[in-house]
């Protein structure tokens, strides 16, 4: 029960290396619990329960560890739509393998990423999934740069790393990754804010993030003085209590005097150069600032 427990308490998943280290478990006692199926060898010098977390033995078995947006979905972290198995391999891990078969090399067919960091501070392998930190320098590289800032706002945003950690998470990697520092807020609510915030200040599109209304609440983005850009995600407005606060919303806010604009998850990650244009007409028509034929509240 002692290497039993042992595995248990390392997350279904552990090295024989950790095992005698840390537990005292020998390796008679860990080839004992093999011949009995209670523990199976994953790859060599690692062992895993029956149970064990699937993602973790795929990247343990392929040879490195869990990394990158496998982790951060884990932590409920937006990132890039992209369901593969994202694997961090040490440089000298020449032999990597089916995240299924350990006698199988790894193929395209398998839908892994192998990660291999060359920046300096990357940990060792000395369990199956990466911490927080290691796994979001390498999302930050791995994504396309609206959908890294928008995990670095997201990560800030549920309070899972603070600005100075966010600093030691860039330090290392290249100039133009630790240039995403300037660009990140933590206000932001969901990717889709970033994206939308990202490209319209690339337009030179002045606005704000998460500004809060009289009798609205916050909204997501006002532009200039009066325009308001509402982001809706999958998981929001599906209620039918949602659905009329919507509206309560929207009408508070033309009862103030502002514009407002709604975009789904949809429009704004498939169809956002139409948005964008609708958005920029209207700026370019100034209906996003206060003039006098806009009629303002008394």
């Amino acid at each position: 029960m002692l290497l039993l427990d042992a595995v248990a308490s390392l997350g279904g998943i552990a090295s024989l290396g950790t095992l005698a280290l840390e537990h005292g478990v020998s390796s008679r006692d860990v080839g004992n619990a093999v011949r009995r199926g209670e523990v199976t060898r994953v790859r060599q010098g690692w062992v895993c329960l029956p149970a064990a977390d699937r993602e973790l033995v795929g990247a343990v078995r392929v040879g490195g560890t869990l990394s990158c947006t496998s982790i951060l979905r884990r932590h409920g972290i937006w990132c890039a739509h992209d369901r593969r198995l994202h694997v961090r391999v040490l440089p000298h891990v020449g032999r990597v393998r089916s995240p299924f078969d350990r006698k199988l090399p790894l193929s395209a067919d398998h839908a892994v990423h192998v990660h291999r960091p060359a920046w300096p501070g990357v940990a060792a392998r000395t369990c199956a999934a990466d911490d927080l930190s290691t796994a979001l320098a390498l999302a930050v590289v791995c994504q396309p740069r609206f959908d890294a800032v928008a995990s670095l706002d997201s990560a800030l945003n549920r309070h899972l790393i603070t600005q100075a950690q966010l600093d030691d998470v860039l330090a290392p990697l290249p100039a133009k990754y630790r240039a995403y520092a300037g660009v990140v807020d933590g206000a932001a609510q969901s990717g889709l804010e970033t994206k939308a915030r990202l490209a319209l200040r690339g337009r030179g599109v002045r606005l704000r993030t998460q500004v809060r209304v009289p009798e609205v609440g916050r909204v997501d983005l006002l532009l200039g003085d009066r325009l308001v850009l509402e982001l809706d995600g999958w998981e929001w407005h599906s209620r039918p209590a949602d659905f009329e606060e919507d509206r309560r919303r929207s009408r508070a806010l033309a009862a103030q005097g502002f514009r407002e604009l709604r975009f789904s998850y949809r429009q704004v990650t498939r169809d956002w150069a139409e948005c964008e244009r609708v958005v920029l007409a209207l700026v370019r028509a100034d209906e996003h600032l206060w003039r006098a034929r806009h009629v303002r509240p008394v």
